[in-house]
């Protein structure tokens, strides 16, 4: 008798596994991705404009709806496309450009606009680059490095439209 308790406990033990592995797999998503669907999601998101630290930050005494307007003007006119303007975010960004051919190099503008008070607002410029090679097929891109020098040049810009306009 022991040994049909001891046969009946070890039935029920791999019964009640067995459903909870079914149970466990069938919850889970079945992401069957090819190789290629993996690889242009990663070249989508590496695209993508992500947050950087730096960069180069000055006040204008401006409100900031006036100074949005300016700023995405300004970038326009200077003929640069615009992926992003969220004036309720006061952010701006514009798409990326692409210069080279099998060594490629994308620089994007980020502008982040801080309402200090109904009368003054803080500018945030920074110029990011990234790189990329495009040899039989294009890698994704690299993190985003901030460019100083551009990022001073395009602030200094943005600083004469403000006070020109």
């Amino acid at each position: 008798m022991s040994r049909h308790l001891q046969k009946a406990t070890v039935m029920r033990r791999t019964t009640l596994t067995l459903a909870l592995a079914a149970a466990t797999l069938s919850n889970q998503p079945l992401e069957a991705q090819s190789r290629h669907d993996r690889k242009a999601k990663q070249m989508e998101e590496s695209a993508q404009p992500k947050a950087v630290s730096g960069g180069a930050t000055f006040q204008t005494p401006i409100p900031i709806e006036n100074c949005f307007d300016v700023v995405l003007n300004h970038l326009k006119r200077q003929g640069h496309d615009i992926e992003l303007a969220d004036r309720d975010a006061g952010r701006i960004v514009t798409v990326m450009e692409v210069s080279g051919s099998h060594s490629q190099t994308g620089t994007r503008i980020l502008v982040t606009l801080i309402k200090d008070s109904n009368s003054q607002t803080t500018l945030r410029i920074v110029v990011t680059t990234q790189k990329r090679k495009k040899l039989l097929v294009a890698e994704p891109w690299s993190d985003p490095k901030v460019d100083d020098a551009a990022s001073g040049k395009v602030a200094a810009e943005m600083q004469e439209a403000l006070t020109s306009r």
